[in-house]
């Protein structure tokens, strides 16, 4: 049931059957229907459907109203921006468009969202955040202005003190790195800053950080040290993948061969990779090197990729002795 005069308001209807061809007729009630511009619809309404209307004003000559969805549709949006605002509740919105000093939300309405109130740290990469899907909180609304202002501050704060309450010792998490420093690298894990020491990178002997990780790269992660006064867990990367040591003896029985890269050379010969975290000696001295194998592994610099028999593994000492194989 409407009042009896329905101007300024919105009002549920009905499609009529009748229709004009830039106008769809809506029934308001008995004997009262307004056409609403076809525009106003992405998808053609069809006869029976309900629809929202905001009913602009009355058109004597047609004897029928004039009326708007797409406004009642805003208007709906705002009633429920102004719910979320006042209840201090979450609204979902994409993130459409940066801006001077943020971005453009789609919260139903335009909003503005400062790059200040993103997290809990400046944003490094503006684009991607592009056409992603978050919740948010209404810092200021301004409904006769439909001025919206939103913020994931207070959302990513209380996800960071959850994440420091329940984070254990041993547990495995993903992280995002976030930053590449020369002790390591800091890490977002659910909000809460982390830190992987460089030494904790990987099994293998990574000269830079910057050949583990890429900055904004997810990682699976150990947790090895919860520091709740300062909010802060320490992480590793290596601890998170299997030990390459316990399975050596049975991947690289005696007489296997490998092929590896020079990681350093010593007196006795040559340490090459030749697989993350494993590393062998090539002996230059001793009854395992010929006078040929001698010359070529004094010759040997760092990087380069040599050919090898295994002779021996011994898990304990982790050590793998090597011979060079024959050209």
């Amino acid at each position: 049931m409407i009042e009896a005069r329905p101007e300024g308001q919105v009002v549920s209807g009905r499609v009529a059957a009748a229709e004009t061809e830039d106008h769809v007729v809506v029934e308001l009630g008995p004997g009262l229907s307004a056409l609403v511009p076809r525009r106003d619809f992405g998808v053609p309404p069809r006869p029976g459907e309900e629809v929202d209307v905001y009913v602009d004003g009355f058109n004597a000559e047609t004897r029928m109203y004039v009326g708007s969805h797409d406004k009642a549709s805003r208007l709906a949006q705002l009633d429920r921006i102004a719910r979320a605002f006042e209840s201090s509740s979450t609204i979902e919105g994409e993130v459409v468009a940066t801006t001077e000093g943020g971005f453009v939300v789609d919260v139903g309405s335009r909003a503005f969202l400062p790059a200040s109130q993103v997290g809990l740290r400046p944003i490094r990469d503006s684009e991607a955040l592009l056409g992603q899907r978050l919740e948010f909180r209404v810092l200021r609304f301004n409904r006769a202005r439909a001025n919206v202002v939103l913020s994931r501050r207070p959302l990513v704060e209380a996800e960071r003190k959850e994440v420091l309450r329940t984070i254990r010792v041993g547990a495995v998490v993903d992280g995002v790195v976030r930053a590449i420093r020369d002790a390591g690298v800091d890490v977002e894990v659910g909000g809460a800053d982390g830190f992987i020491a460089r030494s904790d990178l990987s099994w293998s002997r990574a000269e830079k950080p910057e050949q583990v990780v890429t900055v904004g790269q997810t990682v699976r992660l150990k947790v090895l040290e919860v520091d709740k006064k300062r909010g802060r867990v320490r992480l590793g990367l290596r601890q998170a993948q299997d030990d390459p040591w316990t399975t050596a003896d049975q991947k690289y029985p005696p007489g296997s061969n490998v092929r590896g890269m020079v990681v350093s050379k010593t007196d006795v010969g040559c340490f090459i990779e030749f697989e993350p975290g494993l590393e062998g000696l090539i002996f230059a001295t001793g009854p395992l090197a010929t006078d040929a194998a001698k010359d070529r592994l004094r010759k040997a610099d760092i990087g380069d990729e040599l050919d090898a028999v295994v002779v021996e593994v011994n898990l304990l000492a982790k050590r793998i002795s090597l011979q060079l194989a024959e050209s």
